[in-house]
């Protein structure tokens, strides 16, 4: 097992460095009265970004009238929590664009599970009006980037996990520790540790799956409840794609009452099916 984790650590040598240019754009974000003709030529010589996060803006998903063709015109007509949400989206595609075998994942799926946590992750800041939301919809979109790296081992010991899931009523996440040594939730905050993301984001992608940690802070939190809900809906689910409950006392850290779950559910999937019809026309 301590070989295994030692070869699980060193592959994460091998994916890319987040894009300098995000990380410019999202520092340059920090301040509200930021230049957006400054914020365009950061982010312009970037052709896949650029490309990317006018295809995000211009899908039905946040209701424009007419077609955005330049970065300047979307920023004019985005809050800057929307420029934030569809930069890191932009940049998360590049690195969820890949079957991952060991989960039983489609490239597809994995960009549409992450889609929708970010998704929801939003909505639920909208409606707590969160403190960090800058930090909450990058740990959404981020929140299973370990899953790239630990799908390598994930899928030469898939029937021993899932023997270990189905005798012994272990979550995935547990029989994956047990097997490998370690789980995606680790090695992604680990990956983002590396990459140089805050220790909030860092924090939040760790604690995404442990009832105990979620709860130490709301930007947890709400990654944790968006990334539940996602998958109660059955959003991106592959081998790991078990029962999930919301534990109790993540609500109470989110800031939203069992009443208001509902509604969130509904506008939340509305939100993501406006977006996977129109963005990913499927």
């Amino acid at each position: 097992m301590v070989k295994v984790l030692e070869y699980v650590f060193e592959e994460l040598n091998s994916v890319p460095n987040f894009p300098e240019t995000a990380f410019r754009a999202l520092r340059m974000l920090e301040d509200e009265n930021v230049n957006f003709h400054d914020l365009a030529k950061v982010i312009r010589y970037d052709a896949t970004i650029t490309a990317n996060f006018l295809k995000l803006v211009n899908s039905a998903y946040i209701g424009l009238r007419r077609k955005v063709e330049s970065l300047t015109q979307a920023f004019a007509l985005l809050g800057l929590n929307q420029i934030r949400f569809f930069l890191i989206a932009a940049c998360a595609g590049q690195y969820l664009n890949r079957p991952l075998r060991g989960y039983d994942l489609s490239p597809y799926e994995v960009w549409l599970h992450s889609l929708g946590c970010g998704v929801f992750a939003e909505l639920v800041s909208e409606k707590i009006k969160a403190e960090h939301q800058d930090h909450i919809f990058t740990a959404a979109l981020l929140h299973d980037i370990g899953k790239i790296v630990l799908d390598l081992f994930v899928g030469g010991e898939l029937e021993v996990i899932r023997e270990l899931v189905e005798e012994e009523g272990l979550s995935f996440m547990e029989a994956e520790i047990m097997v490998l040594g370690t789980d995606h939730a680790v090695v992604g905050a680990e990956l983002l540790r590396r990459w140089g993301f805050p220790q909030e984001i860092i924090f939040a992608v760790r604690a995404h799956h442990d009832e105990d940690w979620m709860v130490q802070n709301q930007t947890s939190a709400v990654v944790a409840l968006a990334n539940t809900l996602v998958n109660l809906l059955g959003i991106g689910m592959g081998a790991d794609g078990l029962s999930y409950r919301i534990p109790p006392a993540l609500l109470k850290t989110v800031g939203l009452k069992d009443k208001e779950l509902f509604d969130v559910i509904t506008e939340g999937f509305l939100r993501y099916q406006n977006l996977k019809e129109n963005l990913l026309n499927k």
